[in-house]
């Protein structure tokens, strides 16, 4: 079962699954950009692949409102880290939102939510 994120990988992993997700469906060019913005960001988390699939198996169960919650309760854990990576993950999620060549309210909507904290602190 996806569990609040313990590390920033985590984090990081689940908040681009979600925003991939937040339109209903992960296009194949979302999943491939996850995979590359994960292993760019954090070069040591080997279990990219790994922990993918389990979310991609456990997210349906949970949905995006859950998920979304999730994300957003695990922020204060994560108030420490860099804001040059905090800057990353956000341009990670804009890219995974221009992956399949369009832009949707959802994702727009979605991309606000965590654009405070990933920009401003």
């Amino acid at each position: 079962m996806i569990k609040e994120p313990e590390s920033i990988e985590d984090f990081t992993l689940l908040l681009l699954f979600h925003m991939a997700h937040v339109d209903g469906s992960i296009h194949p060019n979302e999943r491939d950009t996850i995979f590359e913005r994960m292993t760019e960001l954090f070069p040591g988390y080997f279990s990219v692949e790994e922990n993918l699939m389990d979310i991609e198996l456990q997210y349906p169960r949970l949905g995006d409102e859950r998920v979304e919650s999730m994300l957003k309760s695990s922020i204060t854990k994560f108030s420490d880290v860099d804001p040059l990576k905090r800057k990353d993950i956000y341009a990670a999620l804009f890219d995974i939102i221009n992956a399949n060549g369009r832009v949707n309210q959802e994702e727009t909507t979605a991309l606000q939510v965590f654009k405070s904290w990933l920009l401003n602190q």
